[in-house]
């Protein structure tokens, strides 16, 4: 599992929900992998904040609008993850900067990917 592929992951308590790996390709050989959530609910309003980035429909293997939620970086364990399927799709190194550039709001910070 790499930075920027998007699975789909059955949440506990949350249901299936699209997921973008956003942790290093090396700490994701464990049990655990860091990830932002990725959700359409409330597009409209969220679309706007500046700790989400878009995800347009047609775009990256999503069939309606979504944001990625960059506040909800969370350990997800990889047995929720569907990785027999393989990800569904993999950000491009603009669109995966943004979800670095979004967390580094969240966290007052000026992150930049390498």
């Amino acid at each position: 599992m790499n930075p920027g592929e998007i699975y789909q992951a059955y949440i506990p308590d949350a249901g299936p929900h699209f997921i973008v790996i956003v942790s290093r390709e090396e700490l994701n050989r464990g049990k655990k992998v860091l990830a932002a959530l990725i959700t359409s609910a409330k597009f409209a309003v969220r679309s706007t904040f500046a700790n989400c980035v878009v995800l347009k429909a047609g775009e990256f293997g999503m069939t309606k609008d979504c944001v990625v939620q960059c506040e909800t970086v969370a350990p997800i364990p990889k047995d929720v993850i569907d990785e027999d399927a393989g990800p569904i799709a993999t950000l491009n190194d603009e669109v995966l900067r943004d979800i670095i550039k979004a967390i580094g709001f969240v966290i007052d910070s000026d992150c930049e990917p390498h």
